[in-house]
């Protein structure tokens, strides 16, 4: 179940896993843990086998997240059928994300694990620690973003993004189109990998699944590229210790509007270094 409080001085282990850590005391096997070498962080055997690494929600999560990534990297969805509407704000590449990235990962983990939208993350969690995070990161990040869009870099590859700063209505759907799609991106990256490879890696986990998060930066400004390994990071440590995505994914989408807004009706003209 969700928890929608706390002090946020102390992460609250799950259910399922104080139940790992009590049977990982003896390393399930009445062995002391510390004689245990192939078990995980939470007291379970690591599989040494292939069947046991298909059945393992770690590796699935990591296979699902591949080939999801992979379309969504490759992939254009500029679908002619769309309305006029639709096709200005990339509402069918938001749509492609929406269900490669959720929709899709939501299904095999119940299905396959019984995992619910709770344990992957979507829930209020620790509200009162999601709070001081989000003033924190968000003190932080607004202020440098919309220092950075006036630099060239980020003028050139954002402009694409409003065409038309004087149509209201394409902004206002874009912008909606664009909540979607950071729910999708944030409960891939701090929701579903998180959890599911939280379960073998422990806090490590918070790493794995900023790698990914990162190379989906590739071709952006190098220096957005870089901030993404600091910012995976820090949404990863944010969503793990608030045991919820929602936060994360509203801040993500917060700095993606004011970058985009920043370019559109904040624009430089003529060379910057």
């Amino acid at each position: 179940m969700a928890d929608d409080g706390g002090n946020g001085d102390e992460r609250v282990p799950t259910e399922t896993e104080t139940e790992n850590m009590a049977a990982g005391e003896t390393g399930q096997t009445g062995a002391p843990a510390a004689e245990c070498a192939s078990l995980d962080t939470q007291g379970r055997p690591w599989p040494t086998t292939l069947f046991g690494l298909l059945g393992d929600p770690a590796t699935v999560a990591m296979a699902v997240s591949t080939v999801g990534l992979l379309i969504v990297w490759y992939g254009s969805f500029d679908y002619e059928w769309l309305p006029k509407l639709a096709r200005e704000t990339r509402f069918g590449w938001f749509g492609a994300n929406f269900l490669l990235l959720f929709v899709a990962p939501a299904v095999i983990m119940r299905v396959a694990y019984g995992m619910t939208l709770a344990d992957l993350g979507v829930r209020i969690g620790d509200w009162r620690t999601s709070l001081r995070y989000a003033a924190i990161f968000g003190g932080v990040t607004i202020p440098l973003i919309l220092l950075s869009s006036r630099w060239q870099a980020y003028q050139r590859y954002y402009s694409r993004y409003i065409d038309e700063p004087s149509d209201l209505t394409v902004i206002v759907v874009g912008l909606a189109g664009w909540l979607i799609y950071f729910f999708a991106w944030e409960f891939h990256f701090r929701g579903f990998l998180l959890n599911a490879l939280e379960r073998r890696f422990g806090a490590l986990a918070i790493i794995v699944q900023t790698i990914p998060f990162v190379m989906m930066h590739f071709g952006k400004p190098w220096s957005e590229t870089a901030a993404a390994v600091v910012a995976g990071i820090a949404l990863g440590w944010w969503a793990w210790r608030s045991r919820s995505c929602l936060g994360a994914w509203l801040l993500h989408w917060a700095c993606s509007s004011t970058m985009q807004l920043a370019v559109a009706f904040w624009p430089v003209h003529g060379p910057r270094g």
